[in-house]
Order: C-alpha cells, then sequence, then structure tokens
C-alpha cells in the first residue's frame, strides 16, 4: 500500500517537471527555412492578386502574371524544399531531389494561383461599371 502510494506521487512530481528544451536538428532548421520560403512564395502571388490592376483582362491571366512575379521567391523555395528533401533522402539521386522538389513546388503554385483567381474576381466584381472600359 505504501508502495503503491510512493509510486503515485512520485509519478505525479514527474508530471510537474518542465520537460527538458528541444534541440533544434538540422532538419528542423530546413524545415523552418522551408516554411519561411512557403510564406513568402504565396504571399508574394497573394500580394500580386491584391494590388495588380484587374479591370478589362481574365481573371486567370492576372493570376499568371501575378505567378510569374515571383520567380525569385519560386527559386527560394525550391531550392529549400531540395535541401529539406536531401536531409530525408541522403541517398536520392540530385535529379530524383530537384524532381521532388519542383513537384512539391507546383502544387503550392497552383493551390495560390487558385486562390489569386478568387482573390481578383471578387476584386473584379467591386469594380463600378464606369471604371470598366465601354466596349465599341
Amino acid at each position: 500500500m505504501i508502495r503503491a502510494f510512493a509510486a503515485t506521487a512520485l509519478l505525479a512530481l514527474a508530471a510537474c517537471e518542465a520537460p527538458a528544451p528541444r534541440i533544434d536538428s538540422v532538419g528542423e532548421a530546413a524545415r523552418t527555412a522551408m516554411d519561411a520560403a512557403s510564406k513568402a512564395y504565396a504571399g508574394c502571388i497573394d500580394s500580386g492578386a491584391s494590388t495588380m490592376p484587374v479591370a478589362d483582362e481574365a481573371a486567370g491571366g492576372i493570376a499568371i502574371r501575378a505567378t510569374a512575379a515571383c520567380k525569385p521567391q519560386r527559386a527560394a523555395l525550391v531550392d529549400a524544399v531540395a535541401a529539406f528533401n536531401k536531409i530525408g533522402f541522403p541517398s536520392r539521386a540530385q535529379n530524383q531531389i530537384d524532381a521532388v522538389a519542383e513537384a512539391s513546388v507546383k502544387v503550392l503554385e497552383d493551390e495560390a494561383r487558385n486562390a489569386a483567381v478568387i482573390t481578383i474576381v471578387k476584386r473584379q466584381t467591386e469594380i463600378p461599371a464606369a471604371e470598366t472600359k465601354s466596349e465599341s
């Protein structure tokens, strides 16, 4: 009985202690860099969709231009994804790592471009008719 009580008391004390601080690994640092690059790329596309002139042009065309304007952020993201992939799969050939990075970024790019189209269409529907060019 006393042993059970003592064991319960020790478990309760052990639960109260703060866990040891986590030491960032190379993988965590690469993930942090990849997350930052993802946010920068998506933010660039979103910023373009929010600031480019939208009157008298199809939303898809504007979204493509907004995406194309973010090539430096895209290149940084591809590099960050490749670096992260190389940590997880060190035996992969460089061309495999590059292909995975490109495919991964393409998924994000498609999602960000689709979100940009929605933003642009919303902006276009808010434009008063007087601001658009009249058809001849």
